[in-house]
This record gives structure tokens, sequence and C-alpha cells, in this order.
């Protein structure tokens, strides 16, 4: 997935999702990011042959769930967690994710904005609460912080809602202010908006935008986009096509081209990835590989001019 991977990117040049951090995933709601959180674990724990942790405060649709895994070839375990109160909960997650180690390689907790104190359970509707659920999500990621000190920590996904800011400009998440530093990656996601409406197919299909607001291991505010199939989760050939159509190697005009290779309508890509013709999007990997291949060559170029002009230089300083 070349922009997500880019957008990644640590000072040593080195691409993709860094594992075994703790990184909250925020956005307003049904903009998609359950889907990815789901999407992307699949394929983390796939990789690696181990199993997800999943504490759901919302309520999840587990026929989905299994979709999504599948389509990120994961067909292993999902320990479900459910308590009565929230905080056992939360605990229950971080002991599964810390014993036995290595089993669990990804954690996830969905919502930091679902989450309800038991002051607040057993208390009278209106009564003041404040400030209580940040403190329970500060205990909870101190607590992940130790877990992921190890080698072989998992990743822990925090999904989170973001809504406008009372009294003022931008946008605010529930969880208080802890969890922004004591989280390793923050990411904002939202619908992708084309011709000031946001992309949606007849399907139900759908693209996403992510801007990487914090990394603790590389570059902040870089871009991502990831093509969400409906009922299925990420595609990686509708989301090899879009990375090419913003960097400009694919045509999208009435019809979806690369140089004079014609594939067909937008709606009718999508249909193809419907139906699971994979080779179908062959050509989008291609021509994403040959970029990257280019910008190697491009960037091996450019050492080596600056070397030789460190070494001419050296030659005129002692010429003087």
């Amino acid at each position: 997935m070349y922009s997500f991977d880019k957008a990644f990117e640590n000072q040593k040049g080195d691409v993709g999702f860094p594992l075994g951090k703790g990184i909250e995933i925020f956005g307003p709601t049904n903009c998609g990011k359950s889907t990815i959180v789901y999407g992307l674990s699949g394929l983390i724990a796939a990789a690696q042959d181990r199993f997800i942790a999943l504490a759901d405060l919302e309520g999840f649709d587990p026929d989905f769930l299994v979709t999504v895994l599948e389509n990120a070839n994961y067909s292993g375990d999902v320990q479900y967690i459910q308590r009565d109160d929230d905080e056992e909960v939360l605990d229950e997650l971080v002991s599964i994710l810390r014993k036995p180690a290595g089993k669990y390689v990804v954690g996830i907790l969905d919502s930091i904005g679902a989450i309800s104190p038991i002051s607040e359970q057993e208390g009278a509707i209106g009564e003041a609460n404040m400030g209580r659920r940040a403190k329970i999500l500060a205990q909870f990621t101190r607590k992940c912080l130790k877990i992921l000190r190890s080698p072989d920590a998992p990743t822990i996904f925090m999904i989170n809602h973001a809504y406008p800011r009372i009294g003022g400009k931008g946008l605010d998440t529930p969880g208080g202010e802890v969890k922004k530093y004591l989280a390793s990656m923050r990411v904002q996601v939202k619908r992708k908006y084309y011709k000031g409406k946001y992309e949606e197919f007849p399907d139900g299909s759908y693209i996403i935008e992510g801007l990487v607001v914090k990394n603790r291991w590389g570059y902040k505010d870089r871009n991502f986009w990831l093509f969400v199939l409906a009922g299925k989760g990420i595609h990686k050939g509708l989301t090899a096509m879009y990375d090419g159509i913003q960097l400009g190697l694919v045509d999208r005009k009435r019809v979806i081209s690369i140089g004079e290779q014609k594939f067909g309508y937008l709606k009718d890509v999508v249909e193809k990835a419907q139906e699971g013709d994979d080779e179908f999007f062959e050509p989008f990997f291609e021509v994403l590989r040959n970029q990257e291949q280019n910008n190697e060559e491009m960037d091996e170029e450019q050492d080596v001019e600056e070397e030789e002009g460190i070494d001419e230089n050296s030659e005129e300083n002692e010429i003087e």
C-alpha cells in the first residue's frame, strides 16, 4: 500500500507501518475507523501467525469483523473481551497482551469515547463525572507502555472519535490530553472528498484519507489513501489504483487508464474488485513498483553527485 507505507517513513528511509507501538486512530463518526483497524490487524496477525484481542465497548457486527479479517488473509482466533464494567474490560485487555508473551500480536480498544466509568454507570443521569474517563485512559495507556517496552511487543490500536471543539476552532477527542503524549502515533482519518462531496460508489465502497498527526518513530503530517471495498474492508488493488491516480501515474478521466491501456469506468473497476479478480489490478502494482525503482535510482544519482561535489571542494581547498 504505497502511500500508506510512505506516510510512516522514518529518518533512516525505512518505509512501512511500525509494529509493536501504541496508536490512536481518530476521526468523525462513520468514516471507517474500525474498518481500517480491523483490516490492519488482520494483515499484522496473518503475517506473524498470531492472534488478536478485541475490547469492544460500542458493540460490533461479528460477521463483518470475520469478513474484513478474511479479506486480510487472517483466519486465526480473536479473543473478544466482555465484562460488566469497562474498567474490568481494559484490565483484561492489558492482562491478555501481557501474557503469555507473544501469543497476541494485536490489541484493539474500540472505542475511547465509549468508556463509561463505574461512577457514571451507577450514578444518576446529569451527575457530574468530568475527568474520570481521562483518568481511566491515562492509567490504561501507562500500563500499555510497560508492555510496549518488550522486544516482542504487540501493536495496540485505540480507536477514538473526533468532534468540533466547543467554543473554538478545530477538532477534539475524548479521553483527555495524557493519551496524546503517551500514544507513539496518532492518525487522523476521514472520508475523501471529490468535487465537493464525499466520494462513494454505487455498492457503498469509499476512499479514506489519512493524516499522520504524530509519529515518534518517523515524520508527521504525511497523507495516505486507502480504498475500502464495501462489506470487505481495505482492498489493496483499488488502493494501488488510487495511489497511482494521486501520483499522476494512472489517468482518471472517463475511464481509468495507464497510457494506452484501458480498464473501464471507475465503477466497473470496483465491480472487478467485488468479483475477486486480483490479476486485474496487477498493472497498478507494477506502475507503483516502477515508480519506486525510479525514485531509488534518482536517490543514488543524487548521492553520487553530492559525493563528487565534496571531493571537488576538497581538491580546491588543497590547491589553495
